[in-house]
């Protein structure tokens, strides 16, 4: 039997378009799981249970992607459980890079290497060297500085935040998904409720990889089905909403029950869609347009990202605690 440990790098308690279970593990084979080469990535058969993504770091160690259903993270680390790999929930990650000059360059590359978003590149170099010219290598030292007050805020580079596309039915919302990935991932139809579920897939913002969640048009008939209340849920966990309203929409109001929903810290953006087919009667915030006079698509992304991590997160000189979301000391 395989002698090792697993851990969940991913919030266990919401669902992702993926999720991160960093394996070490003497023998990967005996787990069915052949070898990946140091920084490659491939495709891959989990335990018989999903087919995901592996991130090879090193002979002994690799970086496990399912899909992020909730059950699905669970199913995979029960099943490493019962071969004998228990989940592990706190890691050293000195033992994955034993080059690394102290604990915080060790969390370093591990961040590195699990972060979504290529925004994160920067941010994690010179936060490390931020933490290395303060002379401060090993977390216990770090604990006596201030945190940033940006810390959730610059997390987001390495776990994907959620943006919730909701509006009424036929607005648009999946063309606008469509646009922004670059090929077909949701249903595009001129017929109310086409979209009929909750489509939620990794979507590069500028370099902000977010997970975006194409809600069913929300409209009366939707009243007593539980699509309502899956969407008050998904509402109630987003980070960013985007509320989509087309230039025909003279009402714009977001059904009461999902708009008590929201959070009142969570971001709204009001989105318009189908600008190139007349002005829109309420105020938005951005227009944009996906048909034959395409446009706005830059200023969204812009305002998206900029919400979700702002420029004065980015450029704040206290130093950014980035271990504490990967389950290192807070």
């Amino acid at each position: 039997m395989s002698e090792g440990w697993h851990a969940i790098l991913t919030p266990s308690e919401r669902a992702g378009a993926i999720a991160m279970i960093l394996l070490r593990c003497d023998d990967p084979e005996a787990l069915g799981l052949s070898p990946v080469p140091r920084d490659r990535l491939a495709r891959r058969d989990l335990l018989g249970l999903d087919d995901g993504v592996v991130l090879g770091l090193s002979e002994q160690t690799m970086l496990l992607m399912p899909h992020g259903g909730v059950a699905i993270v669970r199913e995979i680390s029960a099943a490493l459980s019962e071969q004998g790999i228990p989940v592990r929930e706190t890691i050293d990650p000195l033992e994955i890079y034993p080059e690394a000059s102290g604990e915080i360059e060790a969390w370093c590359l591990l961040a590195l290497s699990v972060s979504t978003s290529p925004m994160a590149v920067d941010p994690l170099l010179e936060h490390n060297h931020r933490w290395s010219a303060m002379g401060v290598r090993m977390i216990e030292t770090a604990s006596a500085t201030a945190i940033s007050p940006h810390q959730q805020t610059l997390d987001r580079l390495i776990h994907s935040p959620t943006v919730v596309a909701v509006g009424r039915a036929n607005v648009g919302k999946s063309s606008l998904l469509n646009s922004l990935v670059g090929r077909q991932v949701a249903l595009v139809a001129d017929v109310a409720g086409t979209t009929r579920d909750h489509v939620g897939v990794p979507v590069d913002l500028g370099g902000l990889v977010v997970r975006w969640v194409d809600m069913p048009g929300i409209d009366e008939r939707l009243g007593e089905r539980d699509e309502f209340g899956i969407a008050i849920g998904t509402l109630a966990q987003a980070d960013l909403i985007l509320h989509c309203i087309d230039a025909g929409d003279a009402v714009a109001r977001l059904d009461t029950r999902l708009h008590d929903a929201i959070r009142a810290e969570t971001p709204v953006i009001r989105v318009g869609t189908r600008s190139d087919i007349g002005e829109h009667p309420v105020p938005v915030d951005v227009r944009v347009s996906i048909g034959r006079a395409p446009g706005g698509i830059v200023e969204l992304v812009s305002m998206i990202r900029d919400r979700l991590v702002p420029p004065d997160a980015l450029a704040d000189s206290a130093p950014w605690r980035f271990w504490a979301s990967l389950g290192g000391p807070a």
